[in-house]
């Protein structure tokens, strides 16, 4: 089955996603904060990961390049959405895979979650997600 790490701080999106990607037969985790992130991405391993650009207290493009600065985590496929259409339309400049504008249609989000779950297994190749002994608290800021 696969895995799903949904980040986003309203508990009111967070629900519905959830229910509707594991009547999908997906694996779904939720957190409403990026700070233990990339600890949670090393104890679940998410296949995907779909993350907020507007986080209380964090910014999800900067924790999307983080996670690409980390070996372990380099290649996970991410999909950033947001409410800002204007700060979407540069998300390869934030290293993400795909983005999904707010609101959105929930078959938009599967089927953009299924063409990130064909391109899974490539980097999965070398995406190593065993838990090194130095693992850090918090991610590294670029």
């Amino acid at each position: 089955m696969n895995r799903i790490l949904i980040v986003d701080n309203s508990a009111d999106l967070l629900e519905p996603l959830k229910v509707f990607l594991e009547q999908k037969n997906y694996l779904v985790k939720t957190l409403i904060s990026g700070i233990d992130i990339y600890l949670e991405i090393l104890d679940f391993k998410p296949d995907i990961l779909i993350l907020d650009i507007f986080l209380d207290g964090e910014d999800g493009r900067q924790i999307c390049k983080s996670l690409r600065n980390q070996a372990e985590t380099k290649h996970l496929p991410i999909l950033l959405f947001s409410a800002s259409p204007k700060i979407l339309t540069e998300y390869k400049k934030y290293t993400a895979d795909d983005y999904l504008e707010k609101p959105f249609d929930l078959n938009t989000l599967y089927q953009k979650t299924q063409s990130l779950l064909e391109l899974a297994p490539l980097k999965r190749k070398h995406f190593n997600l065993k838990r090194p002994s130095n693992v850090p608290q918090k991610l590294k800021k670029p």
